[in-house]
């Protein structure tokens, strides 16, 4: 009986402190999510007094910080930017970020539509969606890659006078960056693509893909790429395209290549152009852009006496020099410099 008694006093004493770890444990927890749930609140609000001083405001509605215990995250019933100095104001819909206690360095966000945008140079845009969420990772350098996946996007001129005039709606839309070294990714991709402008609503629905590395432009992700022109980033880069596509489904087009960007401006390199059913493309080109009808219809006449055949495709290879374009001593067109 001793020993019996003995072995269950050992059991007792075990669970209790299995149960004073369990305790400290979750005491633990709660006061290091109240802690970093204080710091979170105190960012934001830091955050936007920064902005306000340098001229822009940002109003999140009710900002509140949830996710005990096992989430961090901050969220607002709406949101609106105004950087009256630029002319831009923008309003959405309720934000919701989060990061798992245990992957802080991993945030995620979802954004509700509407999200609507008015500058000073331009007619408001509407975009709506049925779901757009965001993610981001951070490591020793900063930012280190970011997403962003939209379901079901439509964007719309606001006309007070007479409603919303939809412009384009897709499927899915996703964008990509990832920081490669010194180097910068670049992926973004559209589905079920449809152009429903009236002007424009005879173009066929379609999927695009875009796949680039710019050279030595990874401290875009740590804010370098805040406050300028297309122009001025990617003046004296050089990158990679391995593929901008246009799907149409029994029409293809697809551009690879080399380039660079001059401080000028101008642009130069080295391209391959392939193209499923040359007159077809040449034809929807001319209907969306009048001005690059012409040029669309050289090349597709090019590739019909100049062109290869690879994999059901012709290809053409497509020299830029400072801006001028050409497929072999066939002059093109012109590009003018990025600004």
């Amino acid at each position: 009986m001793a020993t019996s008694s003995g072995g269950t006093g050992k059991a007792a004493r075990a669970y209790l402190w299995i149960i004073a770890v369990a305790v400290l444990l979750a005491v633990g927890l709660s006061a290091a999510w109240y802690y970093l749930a204080s710091q979170l609140d105190t960012r934001a609000a830091r955050t936007i007094e920064m902005a306000r001083a340098e001229g822009t405001e940002i109003d999140c509605t009710n900002r509140e910080v949830f996710g005990y215990p096992f989430r961090l995250g901050l969220r607002c019933d709406a949101v609106t930017v105004e950087a009256t100095r630029d002319g831009v104001r923008a309003t959405a819909g309720a934000l919701r970020t989060a990061a798992q206690i245990y992957r802080p360095n991993r945030i995620v966000a979802e954004l509700d539509a509407p999200l609507i945008v008015d500058t000073a140079e331009t007619p408001p845009l509407e975009f709506r969606w049925d779901l757009a969420q965001a993610s981001a990772a951070f490591w020793t350098d900063g930012l280190d890659r970011a997403a962003l996946a939209v379901e079901a996007p439509v964007v719309a001129l606001t006309q007070p006078a007479a409603g919303r005039l939809p412009l384009v709606e897709a499927g899915r839309f996703e964008v990509h960056l990832r920081r490669r070294e010194a180097d910068l990714d670049f992926a973004l991709s559209s589905r079920d693509t449809r152009i429903v402008a009236p002007q424009l609503a005879g173009v066929p629905a379609y999927a695009s893909d875009i796949d680039l590395t710019i050279l030595g432009a990874a401290d875009w992700l740590g804010g370098g790429a805040a406050g300028r022109t297309p122009g001025e980033l990617l003046a004296g880069r050089q990158g990679k395209l391995r593929s901008f596509s246009i799907d149409f489904g029994d029409a293809q087009v697809d551009l690879s290549g080399t380039f660079a960007v001059g401080a000028d401006g101008l642009v130069s390199g080295d391209f391959a152009l392939a193209v499923q059913d040359p007159a077809r493309i040449a034809a929807m080109v001319g209907e969306a852009a009048p001005q690059l009808g012409s040029a669309a219809q050289t090349i597709a006449t090019a590739l019909s006496f100049a062109g290869r055949t690879e994999n059901g495709r012709s290809v053409i290879d497509l020299a830029i020099r400072d801006g001028n374009v050409a497929a072999g001593v066939i002059p093109l067109g012109r590009i003018p410099p990025l600004r």
